[in-house]
């Protein structure tokens, strides 16, 4: 039954990607980078077990938690359709054992580009000089247990995390775990550089250290037999399989949980507030007309701050992106431009799928008959109130923390021409490519496809301005290029929200058999 169905999976995959030109191409070409990728790690790995140095073995222990470490935050930190896969809502409609449910799970995860990348990654020590037959087929083993380590541990995140986001503090809890995430990412190289500095001379007590972790025990069982410590060699495959067992085991308890129904929302407490209380328009939002307008801006800010986990993710990683963006980009280009880019990341993140978190309301939005472009007006609005605010504290603060207080007036114009960027290319995007965020229908891939264009196209608009004015700025001043540039990226927000209003109205059956459940 496990076999059953992981075959299952696999044909959910492969029957989503033949439902679209793009989506052949997304899944052939996912494979194909996996490919190469695993390759391409596989003789980074090779290189630096030729050496036989310990600098080159604490280089071999970081890759794989480096890749371990990307395998557990990618399903808290990034909130957007990942591959087709089988949720735990959908297991309850088998009759299976939760070890067939897990087994068939895993085996499936194990057949995809990104597990086929990190096995030819962390198989490379095959190819290394001087490995004689054991040691070879060591790094085979390994490989493979720490290919299942990664999927196994990437899983039970994901189950965990979606468990907690069905109960009201699991959320905040969920939303906070992955901040941290997403700060401890920009921060944590920062904290290695000067570390890895000082391990070339004396980096052996690292090592010994990262070879009693999970993932650094599967890189050191090839070398630790090769030094003839059998014992020690056994000692950390037995780390590596524990820490698949705890794994496999927490996974199950979260389909377990799911399944039994005791993570229920709280039901609401006799104490209630009175109606008076609960106005549904904040308080930014009262001097309106009333209007599907207003109405959509209400109810958008809610989502943000009081009813939709995935909208606060949103909101509390969007500055730290902007941050993590422009704080790797100011010495070098400076706040001028690493402005802009904070800008974009902070405008993309929010502005791609604005439809996303009304779910089965798109439903109701539809039928009403009202217009989907003042809703569409309604949700930048929204959005715009706490992006604007959030864009001009970041270029002041990163002004006066690096030193470039006197470039914080342009860097301001830069900015909110960038952000404007955003918000033309947020609104073209969530008409053209809208999906329920918590439960994306269709082909997956092909929607993640469109909104990483999307992004990257923000950001190319951004560099390719920044370019433009670097060329002409012997002939005409940087403030007059930044200027028009305001203007005219104003210009093409209106004109893209004008636009998008216009098609969604047009085609309204588009979003709805966008957000219905086929």
């Amino acid at each position: 039954m496990a076999v059953v169905l992981a075959r299952l999976k696999l044909a959910l995959q492969i029957g989503g990607a033949r439902a679209s030109g793009l989506g052949i191409v997304v899944f052939a070409l996912a494979w194909a980078l996996g490919i190469l990728g695993g390759l391409v790690g596989g003789f980074l790995v090779a290189a630096l077990d030729s050496g036989a140095s310990p600098f080159g073995d604490l280089l071999v222990l970081l890759l794989f938690v480096a890749v371990f470490g990307a395998w557990l935050v990618l399903p808290i930190a990034t909130p957007v359709p990942t591959s087709n896969i089988i949720d735990p809502a959908v297991l309850e409609q088998y009759p299976l054992s939760r070890a067939q449910q897990v087994g068939g799970l895993l085996l499936g995860g194990l057949v995809s580009p990104t597990a086929a990348a990190t096995f030819l990654t962390a198989a490379g020590g095959v190819a290394a000089i001087n490995a004689g037959p054991a040691e070879r087929a060591v790094a085979v083993g390994g490989a493979v247990l720490f290919t299942v380590l990664c999927v196994a541990s990437s899983s039970a995140v994901r189950s965990l995390f979606a468990e907690a986001l069905s109960a009201r503090r699991g959320r905040d809890v969920a939303v906070a775990l992955s901040t941290l995430v997403i700060v401890a990412l920009y921060v944590v190289p920062h904290l290695l550089r000067p570390l890895l500095g000082a391990a070339e001379d004396a980096g052996t007590i690292l090592v010994t250290i990262l070879t009693w972790t999970p993932p650094g025990a599967a890189a050191a069982l090839g070398y630790v037999l090769a030094g003839g410590d059998v014992v020690g060699a056994l000692a950390r495959a037995g780390v590596v399989v524990a820490s698949i067992a705890v794994a496999l085991l927490l996974w199950s308890v979260a389909l377990r949980l799911h399944v039994r129904g005791h993570s229920v929302r709280a039901v609401a407490s006799g104490g209630r507030r009175s109606a008076a209380g609960l106005a549904l328009v904040p308080l930014v939002l009262r001097g309106m007309r009333t209007g599907p307008t207003l109405a959509a801006a209400s109810q958008h800010l809610r989502y943000y701050f009081f009813r939709a986990p995935r909208a606060a993710q949103f909101v509390v990683l969007g500055p730290v992106v902007g941050v993590m963006f422009a704080g790797t980009q100011v010495h070098s280009t400076g706040l001028v431009f690493a402005a802009a880019v904070g800008a974009v990341a902070m405008g993309a993140s929010a502005l791609l799928n604005l439809f996303g978190f009304d779910g089965r309301g798109v439903e109701l939005t539809v039928q009403t008959g009202g217009s989907l472009a003042s809703v569409l007006r309604g949700k930048i609005l929204a959005v715009s109130l706490f992006l604007v605010p959030a864009v001009a504290l970041l270029t002041i603060g990163l002004g006066l923390a690096t030193g470039f207080a006197d470039q914080i007036p342009l860097a301001l114009v830069s900015a909110l021409a960038a952000l404007a960027l955003s918000f033309a290319v947020g609104a073209a995007c969530s008409a053209w490519n809208p999906y329920d965020q918590e439960a994306p229908q269709g082909d997956r891939s092909t929607i993640s496809v469109r909104m990483l264009s999307a992004f990257a196209l923000s950001f190319a608009l951004v560099y390719g301005v920044g370019w433009l004015a670097t060329w002409v700025q012997p002939v005409v001043p940087v403030e007059i290029v930044l200027g028009l540039g305001l203007v005219l990226a104003a210009l093409a927000a209106v004109v893209s929200t004008r636009a998008s209003g216009a098609f969604l109205d047009r085609n309204a059956g588009r979003l709805l058999a966008a957000f219905t459940p086929r």
